[in-house]
């Protein structure tokens, strides 16, 4: 269950929380099945303005829904803990024992075990110190490697978390509200300024993220806000998205259109939905769904294998007998072929997290109970 700092007349820990992170993290591995090649079974490419690969192909928007919960529920931690003894110590303790392991376990699988594209010394210092992020805006992507390359957002969280225990120490609420809005603003500017300037992979960049992340802040120490709004922002924000993709024929963030209006109206979409998923209606209702909450609690581990596990689909596939791949694709349309490839690839990654939850993540968060965060 995910822990959150709520005003005194709502739960500190909401179930839809849980939901809210499962429905980021199908997004996320949705878009990169949709990486997939479907006339790897002879079939047709699905249409771009089909309705499933519209949609997939925006999952992208998953990794903000993610920036946005992280700066929530840290800042509704850090406040509950404000104060008590071993506040910095018992923050980073817990924060290193839900990070470190897995991480480390698969990033050192990638760069020294598995047989993937070889990196140079300084890429792998990069990820082991959590700047790839800045190597990819501003050096590049050194040996391409999307199993790797995707460990950017966990990069710029990690340097969010440096910081902003200190922020929270040392302001009030009401100047912490403040300092959060000026982060909004600095970020949203600084990223267009950048683009204007000719840097092209702000997306990578955390000062031009952090308007995620403070946004995230700035509701924890708010009262919901009103429903109404939290519906209007989801939809304004899912058809910006929808809008920006259409209009440019590009729906990927890498694009400059996406940058400059994309990842504004992704932001307004998962300020919708975490308006939304703190009260009740249909949305929170979705969000308390059994198996999403089960998907959201093994989510990190979701996240960092889950483009393995793409691979592996494909070769899956590849591998499966002519007559196999024919009838396949005479069964189905190119869009549902689509989605149960994606459907494969959500599977495997939950099945390989399943297992890490038991065996890995559950003991070792167990000593959480020696760093108690504050109440």
């Amino acid at each position: 269950m995910v822990e959150a700092r709520l005003p005194a007349a709502e739960p500190a820990r909401l179930d839809a929380l849980d939901g809210l992170r499962g429905f980021a993290i199908l997004a996320v591995v949705l878009f990169h099945a949709m990486f997939l090649d479907v006339s790897l079974l002879g079939a047709a490419r699905p249409a771009p303005t089909d309705v499933y690969p519209t949609l997939a192909l925006l999952g992208w928007c998953g990794v903000d829904v993610f920036f946005v919960l992280s700066g929530f529920l840290i800042t509704g931690i850090l406040l509950r803990s404000k104060g008590a003894p071993g506040y910095f110590r018992n923050f980073y303790a817990r924060r290193a024992l839900r990070i470190f392991p897995l991480y480390y376990l698969v990033v050192g699988l990638l760069l020294f075990v598995l047989d993937r594209p070889a990196t140079t010394g300084a890429e792998k210092a990069s990820y082991l110190l959590y700047y790839q992020n800045v190597r990819y805006a501003l050096v590049g992507e050194g040996t391409f490697d999307m199993a790797r390359l995707i460990t950017w957002s966990l990069a710029i969280e990690e340097q969010f978390y440096l910081v902003w225990p200190t922020v929270v120490w040392l302001c009030s609420r009401r100047a912490l509200a403040g300092v959060c809005i000026a982060v909004v603003g600095g970020a949203l500017g600084l990223r267009l300024w950048l683009l204007d300037g000719g840097l092209h992979t702000t997306h990578f960049l955390t000062p031009c993220r952090l308007d995620t992340l403070a946004v995230g802040a700035l509701l924890a120490l708010r009262s919901p806000p009103p429903r109404w709004l939290g519906v209007a922002l989801a939809w304004l924000g899912g058809g910006g998205l929808l809008a920006v993709a259409r209009a440019t024929g590009n729906p990927f963030p890498e694009s400059i259109p996406m940058q400059r209006w994309g990842l504004l109206a992704a932001l307004a979409l998962a300020i919708g939905l975490l308006t939304l998923a703190r009260q009740p209606g249909l949305v929170a209702a979705v969000c308390r769904f059994g198996p999403l909450r089960a998907l959201g609690q093994v989510s990190y581990c979701v996240y960092l294998v889950h483009y393995l596990v793409v691979e592996q689909v494909a070769h899956g596939v590849q591998a499966l007998p002519d007559g196999a791949k024919q009838a396949v694709a005479a069964a189905l349309p190119p869009q549902a072929i689509a989605a149960l490839l994606g459907l494969c690839c959500l599977c495997g990654s939950w099945l390989i997290a399943a297992i890490s939850w038991r065996l890995v993540e559950a003991p070792i968060l167990r000593l959480k109970r020696f760093f108690p965060s504050g109440g």
